[in-house]
């Protein structure tokens, strides 16, 4: 009879090229929706349209508040873009340190999983806020305002995707 044992502390990371392809397709599908739409051909045109659809009705929530390229809007507003440059930066941030990670990021990493989620939660809280501040007329915020409000929020959830994805910010020694 054959035994077998469960080793706990090993794991298999998983490629490092799988989320920087995901980290691409956030940040240049956007770009390119527009540029497709804008040439015209059969395909390309609906696929860009496609996308702006898609990303406009069920991931963007202010659509109206795009960048526009070559007198289209772009598939999502300049505030989801934003956050797509903050997890770029959160995962090259991450990438540069690795095991040397300063003091603050040795902090996060080894702050138990939920609490890094409700940390990296927290700068979305200034989404809602401005978006009802901006149609209740209180308000009016400029889009480089927004850009940056997204990529607060998207670095934070960088930092927390970057700890979670297996392989990619080694666990701190205990």
């Amino acid at each position: 009879m054959a035994t077998s044992t469960l080793r706990l502390n090993h794991y298999r990371p998983w490629p490092r090229w799988a989320f920087d392809l995901i980290l691409w397709v956030l940040f240049l599908g956007p770009i390119i929706s527009p540029l497709f739409r804008a040439t015209g051909l059969p395909g390309l045109t609906e696929s860009g349209l496609l996308a702006r659809d898609l990303l406009s009705r069920y991931v963007c929530p202010t659509p109206d508040r795009s960048i526009m390229l070559l007198g289209l809007p772009m598939a999502v507003c300049v505030r989801c873009w934003g956050a797509t440059i903050g997890l770029w930066a959160a995962r090259l941030l991450v990438g540069a340190q690795g095991d040397h990670a300063g003091a603050p990021l040795r902090w996060f990493r080894g702050l138990p999983w939920a609490a890094r989620l409700a940390l990296a939660a927290l700068p979305f809280l200034l989404w809602p806020l401005e978006i009802v501040g901006h149609y209740q007329g209180w308000w009016f915020a400029p889009l480089w305002l927004l850009l940056i409000n997204g990529a607060q929020a998207g670095f934070a959830s960088g930092l927390f995707f970057c700890s979670i994805w297996p392989g990619l910010w080694p666990a701190p020694a205990r």
